[in-house]
């Protein structure tokens, strides 16, 4: 063999490993942008699952200031409360106060209650005290004031018709209402309601985040006016 095959073989060994330079270089190239793709979803679910958690956490506190009795509470409940929970169930937090423009009066045996629509409405209020009381749950325990707040001038007959319709237990909340406890709760919730500023002048009264501003606007639209609330990221159920 003459030094011309030499060179060719020579040649040919600095051409092999140029073409393994160039496809190690297009491999690297490969693998950094496929790490590159994978580290940008990872980013986009990260910050999916931030949103997500920023969602969840978000919670408006919705004070509903009301009478069993009250038309106006009534129509509250089922056109508009009951309806924005379904949507935004995770970031709402509902708090309910039964008592209205009741006056309480302290005895040595307990308390006496005077209610805007009659006896008959502080026994409602009584037993959606003790409803409260009793149903931990916040979707249970609206379902069922919502249930029963339809008619309530019959409170202990609709106590009754509501549960077995939900499926719920009624015995304690009927010994709340009959024992002092239900007394008790009431009371609580005439203090709380006497102690809102700017005082109630129109029933239902309802607060956003403790603030009792547009009352117009939340009667009319709450899911809307919750909605507002949010500043960061928006629940789905303001926006589907």
């Amino acid at each position: 063999m003459g030094p011309g095959f030499f060179r060719w073989k020579l040649i040919g060994l600095i051409i092999l490993a140029l073409l393994l330079w160039q496809a190690t270089k297009v491999l690297m190239n490969i693998a950094q942008e496929k790490s590159a793709i994978k580290a940008q979803l990872q980013d986009v679910q990260l910050v999916t699952i931030n949103q997500e958690a920023e969602r969840r956490q978000q919670r408006v506190h919705v004070a509903v200031y009301y009478e069993a009795l009250c038309p106006d509470s009534r129509s509250f409940f089922i056109k508009q409360l009951l309806p924005t929970y379904h949507r935004i169930p995770e970031n709402i937090q509902v708090e309910l106060i039964p008592y209205g423009k009741a006056m309480t009066r302290k005895t040595d045996d307990g308390y006496r209650f005077t209610c805007q629509h009659g006896p008959v409405e502080c026994d409602a209020n009584m037993i959606h005290a003790c409803s409260i009381d009793v149903l931990r749950n916040s979707s249970v325990q609206l379902e069922y004031l919502s249930c029963m707040i339809k008619n309530n001038l019959d409170p202990v007959d609709i106590m009754k018709s509501c549960a077995s319709r939900m499926n719920i237990d009624y015995n304690s909340i009927y010994d709340c209402f009959v024992g002092d406890k239900g007394k008790e709760l009431l009371a609580k919730y005439g203090d709380k309601t006497h102690a809102l500023v700017p005082a109630v002048s129109f029933i239902p009264t309802v607060t956003l985040d403790g603030s009792s501003k547009n009352q117009a606007k939340i009667l009319k639209n709450l899911l809307q006016e919750v909605c507002l609330q949010f500043q960061k990221v928006i629940p789905e159920g303001c926006i589907s």
